[in-house]
């Protein structure tokens, strides 16, 4: 039997700054790029004393689906959180990014090795979710983004024989 307590049950861990996501950073560098260089962009949390204007991405979920016996798909649902001097501010830096994720067809994951991210169902939610007490776990713009990866081939072993036998007469 195995005993959890009950504050260690979580729906999802606490936010924390993710540096090692490429999937992540990529987007982060790409929505400055987009949103202009007096904006700041952050990956997992808010940094204490973030000031506006600023945007912040998180992962709100991920999938994985095998395409068939070589290759899968890895799906990651992104939301972001915007932080502006107002909301007229706040309203139109929503518009320009849901603006370039609907035009753009695909963010450089890795350029030299030719590997994009497509981008897929950018969505603006005018209500975040959440509850009156807590956080919204999803911000204003969410977002899928896709890769579609090989898998490594598995060496087959090798033919130890051939019976053949001939039935003509």
């Amino acid at each position: 039997m195995i005993a959890i307590a009950e504050d260690e049950m979580t729906l999802a861990p606490e936010p924390v700054p993710i540096t090692n996501d490429p999937w992540m950073t990529e987007l982060a560098r790409w929505s400055l790029a987009v949103l202009g260089p007096e904006w700041k962009v952050y990956c997992g949390m808010w940094p204490a004393g973030a000031a506006a204007p600023a945007l912040m991405w998180r992962m709100i979920g991920m999938d994985v689906r095998a395409l068939g016996p070589s290759s899968y798909e890895v799906q990651k649902r992104m939301t972001a959180f915007i932080l502006a001097e107002d909301a007229d501010r706040e309203h139109a830096a929503v518009l320009r990014l849901l603006e370039a994720l609907g035009t753009a067809v695909k963010i450089p994951l890795d350029a030299a090795a030719k590997r994009y991210l497509r981008i897929a169902d950018p969505k603006m939610s005018l209500q975040p979710e959440g509850t009156a007490e807590s956080s919204p776990v999803q911000g204003p713009l969410t977002v899928t983004l896709l890769s579609r990866t090989s898998k490594p081939v598995a060496e087959a072993p090798l033919m130890r024989s051939v019976f053949y036998q001939s039935t003509m007469r």
